[in-house]
């Protein structure tokens, strides 16, 4: 079903912690114009939603006082309208949400080359590379080694854009290779015999 908004559910097709997601996205695309200062008002964003019941529209202005409660949103009365803004913190979490929501399209044929990531991050970076680490994996990359990753397509791109999101590029090295001499374990775990 849905909505008129390219996936937007309606209220009641929503589990639990999606919605809340939505909303941001939708603050976010300033409907919801990047950067826009100003949002649609709250009711023509709950609207958006579709509720059918009292039920479904308290559960969207529940998730909105819930986005304000933990500052990823604030409300601005202005005459009779409530707007509703994205905060830096709401802004970070929906750049956050949409580098996991991030993937890679597999191409039909492999062109023989083996993509390498390695990476050395400062140890005050811990949890930075765990995150990173993890996404890598997200990805389909294998671990060749401790903080070296392969993977048999391009994904230079992505790669990028999660190190940069991290704010570790420079600590980052992206190499192409049409040898290794142990390829025979990831032709297999790659599926490329």
């Amino acid at each position: 079903m849905g909505t008129r908004f390219k996936g937007i559910k309606t209220a009641a097709e929503y589990r639990r912690g999606e919605l809340t997601k939505d909303i941001l996205r939708l603050v976010g695309a300033g409907v919801v114009i990047a950067g826009a200062v100003m949002a649609p008002n709250a009711v023509q964003l709950i609207d958006i939603f579709d509720p059918k019941s009292p039920r479904e529209r308290n559960r969207i202005w529940k998730a909105l006082k819930y986005l304000e409660s933990k500052h990823k949103l604030t409300f601005e009365e202005k005459g009779t309208h409530t707007y509703v803004h994205l905060t830096d913190t709401g802004r970070k979490q929906l750049h956050e949400d949409a580098i996991w929501e991030m993937s890679l399209d597999t191409p039909r044929r492999w062109d023989r080359k083996w993509r390498i990531v390695m990476f050395d991050l400062p140890s005050r970076n811990e949890a930075v590379r765990q995150s990173f680490r993890l996404k890598l994996e997200d990805f389909g990359l294998k671990m060749y080694q401790r903080s070296v990753f392969i993977y048999p397509h391009e994904c230079y791109e992505h790669v990028l854009t999660v190190a940069k999101w991290y704010g570790v590029d420079e600590h980052v090295r992206y190499i192409v290779a049409e040898e290794i001499n142990d390829a025979r374990r990831f032709l297999r775990e790659f599926d490329l015999l």
